[in-house]
């Protein structure tokens, strides 16, 4: 018969398999932890997009509007639309131009891109607001400084601020259309950007107002057809 020995002490006292036991279960806890923020985040990310896209019920004055939820630049407003028919005196959109290297360009809303693209947009009820392209013959053309200037895409510049001056304001019009595209550019003293401010009246008492970066000018035919036309798609017929 063979003897059989026994293996020898390891000398390991009992607490230190209860300090090992401890210290798995709390990396398993953490593991779940991490993994269930994760998962979390993850599914509150997709349901936040899917609400910031979803279209809201809205009125301004009494037109009303169907429109996507991150079409709508401030927090508040975009909190009050969510309740449904929520109504507006005025409401600031915001929206995203980018040209294409053919000549045209789309909008895309929310503000994703360089505030150099970003288009900040206004819907006002507002019955008596007179057009600024009513007040270029009998007051524009008064103040303007110098004769008219050429300017890019076929429009026309009548500068109103002094020569040197710190701050530039302009008037940019196309001359081809007696009730056609009209904009005053400004620019701030402190300001190294230029925003031109266009409006037009979308529907009888609602005044469309937009700004956007001097340097998108040249699109200005493209990115006028954009804007009216995505805004007026908003519009409940």
């Amino acid at each position: 018969m063979i003897p059989v020995s026994l293996p020898a002490p390891i000398r390991t006292e009992p607490r230190h398999f209860t300090w090992l036991a401890l210290a798995i279960c709390v990396l398993s806890a953490a593991f779940v932890a991490e993994r269930a923020v994760y998962w979390s985040d993850y599914w509150k990310s997709d349901i936040q997009g899917a609400l910031n896209t979803a279209p809201v019920h809205l009125k301004i004055g009494g037109t009303d509007f169907r429109m996507p939820l991150n079409a709508i630049a401030t927090p508040s407003q975009r909190h009050k639309a969510m309740s449904g028919g929520s109504s507006f005196d005025m409401l600031r959109l915001t929206m995203t131009w980018h040209a294409t290297d053919a000549g045209d360009g789309s909008l895309d809303t929310g503000s994703q891109r360089t505030p150099a693209n970003r288009i900040l947009i206004e819907l006002e009820h507002n019955p008596e607001r007179e057009s600024v392209r009513a007040r270029l013959e009998p007051f524009y053309r008064r103040l303007a400084r110098g004769g008219e200037l050429s300017g890019p895409g076929g429009l026309r510049v009548l500068t109103l601020s002094a020569r040197k001056a710190s701050r530039a304001d302009r008037i940019v019009y196309d001359p081809s259309a007696q009730n056609g595209f009209i904009a005053r550019c400004r620019k701030a003293a402190a300001s190294a950007d230029t925003l031109c401010h266009r409006a037009v009246v979308l529907a009888s008492g609602l005044e469309l107002r937009y700004r956007f970066d001097q340097a998108l000018l040249p699109d200005w035919r493209e990115l006028d057809r954009a804007v009216i036309r995505r805004v007026d798609g908003y519009r409940m017929r």
